[in-house]
């Protein structure tokens, strides 16, 4: 096992490398992975605070989480190997798991404890899509850090509709007006796009849906709760495609285009088979993704428990958002097989703020690609949940309109900010958090500029934010 002083050693190494990507990022030349030095890591053994488990009345000191193969897994694996678990008096095994519907329903029936999840996982089960179960989110793992990535035979389409894609580097935001042509002359052949998100009621596919939906094109209508498909009156078809297998389903042409997290995206690029089209934060600036969920019921049952997860979980991501050797570090712990298992440099690419597009050497400052901390994004804000719910209706996976209230009342029951303002004030007591790193409001309004589309959200006003959309259910 590496020691701490072997790691502040690794990251004296690095000082040099990061002071010069540094000032190279500042001048706008950011520099590559490959410029930094890396460790292998090897798994810690925390031993839990004994001490801790009485003081705190902990009722469930062991437990098991489950992720995905995903960059953004990185503030469970990183509590348990910098030993945050431990010390809130937790032993805590962290399981991969296959695909997203295995996250679910092992959640839901508690095979485990809580998982690295969809921010939409608890809103889906909760209104009875494909299942009804109570979940919740009381911590909010990251937002943005999601990519569009196309083949090289639909980028080189899009091309020729749009003469600026040609330039080098390629402007961003790219439209999907681009791609509304292209998708056009496909289905007139017969042989529509297919383009893969990670699961229905997901940040990939929404995001996915809300991009080409901006570009006019009409990515189809779930016909209710039971309908998985969501392919009524579709423009292109979308399907289901587990992370770690977007990019082979890429190469053999199975798919067209998929949007899904790291660090698949980026390996695409690298291996030259496709081009990133857009970072989800040109998208949906601040757009949620990830979070931490688990049963109502554990919150009832195991309470101060709890408690110690998200008080762990906080302090993971403002670790993560500290400094970029600290995102080194978590690169190191996720090559390890035990975790994503990926080439340390792949990952290093979105994690430390930059972001390849149309080759390996198109690298770009990204530094809101990956957001743990900063702008409050682990706090579980309502609106993230009313903005979830806005595009389930959005797109049919809520059958029928619902009053403003409604939309209200189930933020306010499955993204528990209640829990997570415990935690964090926990944390601030014992010196460990800042008062002013605690947002005063659990909504959050996003302005106009957030978004592809220059559509405000408003979390109180749900239809009317509904009614704006040229393309979607009101």
């Amino acid at each position: 096992m590496h020691s701490i002083a072997m790691h502040t050693a690794a990251c004296l190494v690095v000082v040099a490398s990061l002071f010069i990507g540094v000032i190279a990022a500042a001048e706008g030349d950011p520099a590559p992975a490959s410029s930094f030095s890396f460790t292998p890591w090897t798994i810690a053994n925390p031993r839990p605070n004994l001490g801790r488990i009485k003081s705190a009345g902990i009722e469930k000191p062991v437990l098991k989480f489950g992720m995905i193969k995903l960059t953004d897994c990185v503030p469970l694996v990183a509590a348990r190997e910098l030993g945050f678990f431990a010390e809130e008096g937790l032993s805590v095994a962290i399981e991969v798991q296959a695909n997203w519907k295995n996250v679910q329903d092992r959640v839901i029936s508690g095979e485990l404890d809580g998982s690295h999840m969809l921010y939409n996982h608890p809103l889906g089960v909760g209104i009875g899509y494909l299942g009804k179960a109570e979940l919740i989110a009381p911590f909010n793992i990251s937002i943005n850090g999601k990519g569009i990535t196309a083949s090289l035979a639909v980028w080189t389409a899009m091309q020729a509709h749009d003469p600026t894609l040609t330039k080098a580097p390629h402007p961003l935001p790219v439209k999907a007006d681009a791609l509304k042509p292209v998708a056009a002359a496909r289905a007139a052949a017969g042989n529509p796009l297919r383009l893969g998100m990670t699961f229905p009621s997901g940040s990939h596919n929404m995001t996915l849906r809300y991009w080409l939906a901006a570009g006019g094109i009409n990515p189809g209508f779930y016909t209710g709760l039971d309908d998985p498909v969501g392919q009524k009156g579709a423009d292109v078809l979308l399907s289901v495609v587990p992370p770690p297998q977007m990019k082979d389903n890429l190469e053999k042409g199975t798919i067209d285009l998929f949007c899904v997290g790291e660090p698949w995206n980026q390996q695409v690029v690298r291996s030259g088979t496709g081009v990133a089209v857009n970072g989800d934060q040109y998208v949906f600036d601040g757009c949620p993704d990830k979070i931490f969920g688990c049963r109502a019921d554990f919150a009832t049952r195991y309470p101060n428990t709890l408690r110690a997860v998200i008080k762990a979980l906080i302090r993971a991501n403002q670790w993560l958002d500290d400094a970029t050797a600290n995102r080194l570090r978590a690169c190191e712990m996720l090559a390890h097989s035990s975790y994503i298992g990926a080439n340390v440099e792949v990952l290093a690419e979105s994690m430390t703020g930059t972001y390849c597009y149309a080759s390996k050497d198109d690298r770009r400052v990204a530094r809101d690609f990956n957001i743990f901390h900063r702008r409050f994004a682990s706090f579980p804000f309502k609106s993230h949940a009313v903005w979830g719910l806005t595009q389930a209706r959005r797109w049919g996976q809520i059958p029928e309109s619902k009053p403003d209230a409604w939309y209200l009342e189930m933020a306010d029951k499955i993204f528990r900010c209640d829990l997570y303002r415990d935690a964090f004030a926990a944390l601030v007591a014992e010196g460990k958090a800042k008062a002013e790193d605690l947002p005063a409001d659990d909504w959050q309004a996003h302005p106009a500029e957030a978004f592809i589309d220059r559509i405000a959200f408003d979390p109180k006003q749900p239809n009317a934010y509904l009614a704006r959309f040229a393309i979607g259910l009101k």
